[in-house]
């Protein structure tokens, strides 16, 4: 197991700890959705992902007062080696199941069953139920942007892309390498930034077209973020939602992993990379920048900074960027209820200087 896998990890059971119980709140079912589930453990007995859903569940079936106790929730696991599926399944055999929570280990590829999935699916008329798929291939086939495209059109679902870049700058001149390009991109635009002679800059050229085409294949929120060991880049994280609240969710999961142990994690404001760390100055910058100097309510200023405009989330930003820019003379705070601060104060707004 690579530390860049256990910072994945992380973030994946950050983000299902909250994705359960707030999505289980009002839903009756539950799915989550593993592409390229592997074996379910590595060498030196660490769960993998599957594992991690589970004890996700069960953490939430069994304590704490926003249950999922009630919910039915469903694990589809699919693994296209077959001695993978096997031993993750003899697994998973081993576990006690919370109630009303079922799995499946589906042998094959992630292209055929979950094609396979949503052909059923529309056959009944029917959507999906609130749905997280973790889509992880080791390269750049058996994930194709169509593919994304039908699932992010039940409005409930959500996608956590792992971005393979490095096999891209690699290969991506190889003519039998194209076809994989077109697929993943889900269209031939790609081709536009070999064009540029920067490496950085033809990098962020594809992780932008990935974006787009995310955002035109039907998810209103897509953030994405870097990977890095030491100056080397392992891969990207994307995520692709419907919904505000799971973008500035899923922010909140990412910046809480621990950039101890030689990785790091970064991300875009604009077209500048950064590394994640405790200043919130380029968020300062860009709120000045996006609101002017209108007054503007707390709420639509939280709305952006939970959005994907931002790598920030909402936690970066009352004590933490407007108390700060308050006290500096930098923002002028009008609050018709009185009082100080930021916190349970109704129409409170903002004018940046």
């Amino acid at each position: 197991m690579q530390e860049q896998t256990v910072a994945k990890h992380l973030v994946l059971r950050s983000y299902l700890n909250g994705w359960f119980p707030i999505l289980g709140s009002w839903n009756g079912r539950l799915l989550f959705i593993d592409g390229f589930a592997g074996p379910g453990e590595y060498e030196g007995g660490e769960p993998g992902s599957p594992l991690i859903a589970l004890e996700c569940v069960r953490q939430h079936k069994e304590q704490g007062r926003r249950s999922l106790k009630d919910v039915e929730v469903v694990l589809l696991f699919i693994e296209e080696e077959p001695e993978r599926a096997k031993h993750l399944e003899s697994l998973l055999e081993q576990e006690q199941l919370p109630s009303h929570t079922s799995y499946d280990v589906l042998q094959g590829t992630f292209e055929d069953h979950m094609t396979d999935l949503l052909d059923y699916i529309d056959e009944q008329n029917a959507e999906l139920a609130p749905a997280f798929v973790m889509i992880d291939p080791f390269g750049v086939k058996g994930s194709p942007m169509n593919l994304i495209e039908r699932i992010l059109q039940n409005s409930r679902s959500e996608c956590m892309i792992s971005f393979m870049y490095e096999p891209i700058r690699r290969f991506r001149e190889q003519p039998e390498f194209q076809p994989s390009l077109n697929g993943l991109f889900g269209t031939e635009e790609w081709q536009r930034c070999d064009d540029i002679s920067n490496e950085d800059e033809r990098k962020l050229c594809l992780h932008d077209l990935f974006k787009e085409q995310l955002k035109k294949r039907g998810a209103k929120q897509v953030v994405f973020f870097e990977l890095w060991n030491r100056r080397r880049h392992i891969y990207t994280i994307y995520f692709a939602s419907g919904s505000r609240k799971g973008c500035d969710l899923m922010k909140q999961s990412i910046w809480k992993v621990d950039p101890s142990g030689g990785y790091q994690l970064s991300g875009y404001a604009g077209r500048q990379r950064m590394l994640l760390g405790a200043n919130t100055d380029p968020l300062a910058a860009q709120l000045r920048a996006h609101f002017g100097n209108r007054p503007t309510s707390i709420e639509d200023i939280e709305a952006f900074v939970m959005s994907d405009e931002t790598i920030y989330h909402k936690g970066h930003l009352r004590q933490k960027t407007l108390g700060p820019l308050e006290r500096k003379g930098r923002i002028s705070v009008s609050r018709p209820q009185g009082g100080q601060g930021f916190a349970n104060h109704k129409g409170i707004k903002v004018r940046f200087h």
